[in-house]
């Protein structure tokens, strides 16, 4: 998404900072589940959640704008080191804002005594990975979803180059999967939006929880 296209923070209490477009788009999904999505403004990083969260940060939670704003999310993907992309995190809202969120997970009160701010470390059962990696642990513990689970395994198996392992592999399995189950859009947000997710999923239960704390 463009600078210029770039939605507007219009004083909904609830900001969330996300990595990109698609998680933009998944979280709406999941905000809405939770009864939150008219009170909640999202900002995608454009990809670059690491090097653009305290540019942005800076730039949107002025000290104005955070009077009428109630709760602060960051949720960035582990990748392959969820403490590595916590530290990030920590490190652009304290040089930003001069908050300390000292553990994920958890919600501390800024500065103002008024605004929380929390910090979430998204990705699979190991700690590592992305939002995809959270989806593709619901989706395919669902009942009925075992034999594209099989097959979709195979398909990643057989692309994986011998030399060396695919970099994202949980995001080669969602577009893999709903390449079939949501052929006009196969990317993780217009799986969301077509219902193929299921939120209620124990998978999903920690940012759910996380999420309901705002």
């Amino acid at each position: 998404m463009s600078e210029s296209s770039k939605r507007k923070w219009k004083g909904e209490p609830l900001v969330l900072f996300v990595e990109g477009y698609s998680d933009l788009t998944f979280y709406i999904e999941l905000m809405e589940e939770l009864g939150k999505d008219g009170q909640t403004f999202i900002q995608d990083l454009g990809g670059n959640g690491r090097t653009m969260l305290e540019k942005e940060a800076f730039l949107l939670l002025k000290p104005d704008n955070l009077q009428a704003i109630q709760a602060v999310a960051v949720l960035l993907d582990a990748d392959d080191d969820g403490a590595a992309a916590f530290r990030s995190a920590q490190a652009a809202l304290k040089a930003a804002l001069r908050v300390d969120v000292l553990q994920p997970k958890t919600w501390v009160v800024g500065p103002d005594s008024k605004t929380k701010f929390g910090i979430f470390i998204v990705g699979g059962p190991d700690g590592r990975g992305e939002v995809e990696s959270l989806a593709w642990e619901a989706w395919r513990s669902q009942a009925g979803n075992l034999q594209l689970c099989d097959t979709v395994e195979g398909f990643v198996k057989d692309v994986t180059p011998n030399d060396k392992p695919l970099a994202k592999p949980d995001k080669v399995r969602i577009g893999a999967m709903l390449s079939v189950r949501h052929t006009d859009d196969p990317r993780l947000g217009s799986g969301a939006r077509a219902g193929v997710f299921d939120f209620a999923s124990p998978a999903f239960a920690d940012l759910r929880k996380f999420l309901g704390e705002m």
